[in-house]
């Protein structure tokens, strides 16, 4: 799944840079190795590829090696293995974290993120929190070291998910923005910038019961696509909004 998950940024790559005959030979060459992948790995009895844990499902998923006529049936057990197997905790290791997190995270179910992140007992970041720690850990349970890079990933989810900031591959090196903040659980407020090339990208929001105030900065000469987080894209159109936008 990882090798297919760096050839399909090959692919990215070749296509942003305007190589299409390469774009098109690692495309073939995927749509070859999925379906061997999901051959050799899936089990049609267990429905589950290898074992029952959360990177088993995610990385599958994000590396398109599950069938579109599976990907509810595994995104589905994916979400049972968070909220109930392991009660909101998430059980993957270093790669698998920051796998999970960014998935989750573009397809939108921030509010499983939410829930993982949230959680104070072990394993997870809040019960490292709990125990004392100032510093990360090695492994969820504090053995060997306690002054580590292993999981570090979700640092990405605060700037990308609850923030909102990232990269538009139409306009590469922030030249085009996506801002789409995730308005989760008790979340009243995020405010986070970061520092682009063209300049500094600031995403401020903050709710007071169902009302969303939304505050951004965009650099000069650069575009931006903002989604107003709702249950229905008519709630935007049909509500009572003003926007105001500004260079800094």
């Amino acid at each position: 799944c990882y090798r297919i998950q760096q050839m399909t940024l090959l692919t990215r790559m070749a296509a942003a840079l305007g190589k299409s005959d390469d774009e098109q030979r690692y495309g073939r060459r995927l749509d070859e190795i999925r379906p061997l992948v999901h051959a050799a790995f899936y089990s049609a009895e267990r429905q589950e590829y290898v074992i029952d844990e959360q990177a088993y499902y995610v990385m599958p998923l994000m590396s398109g090696i599950v069938p579109e006529s599976g990907r509810a049936l595994m995104l589905g057990k994916l979400e049972q293995n968070i909220l109930v197997k392991n009660q909101g905790h998430l059980d993957t290791g270093m790669l698998g974290t920051y796998f999970m997190m960014e998935y989750l995270r573009e397809i939108g179910r921030n509010d499983l993120n939410f829930t993982m992140f949230n959680q104070t007992t072990h394993p997870g970041w809040g019960h490292m929190l709990a125990e004392g720690a100032t510093t990360l850990w090695e492994q969820w349970n504090g053995h060997w070291s306690r002054i580590h890079s292993c999981f570090t990933s979700p640092g990405n989810w605060f700037y990308q998910g609850l923030a909102g900031i990232q990269a538009d591959p139409r306009g590469p090196g922030f030249k085009r923005i996506i801002l789409k903040p995730a308005v989760v659980g008790d979340v009243t407020w995020v405010k986070a910038h970061h520092d682009s090339p063209h300049g500094r990208i600031v995403s401020h929001w903050k709710r007071d019961g169902d009302k969303l105030t939304m505050d951004v900065t965009i650099p000069p000469n650069t575009a931006a696509t903002i989604h107003i987080p709702g249950e229905a894209p008519k709630e935007v159109g049909a509500g009572q909004w003003q926007f105001q936008g500004h260079l800094r």
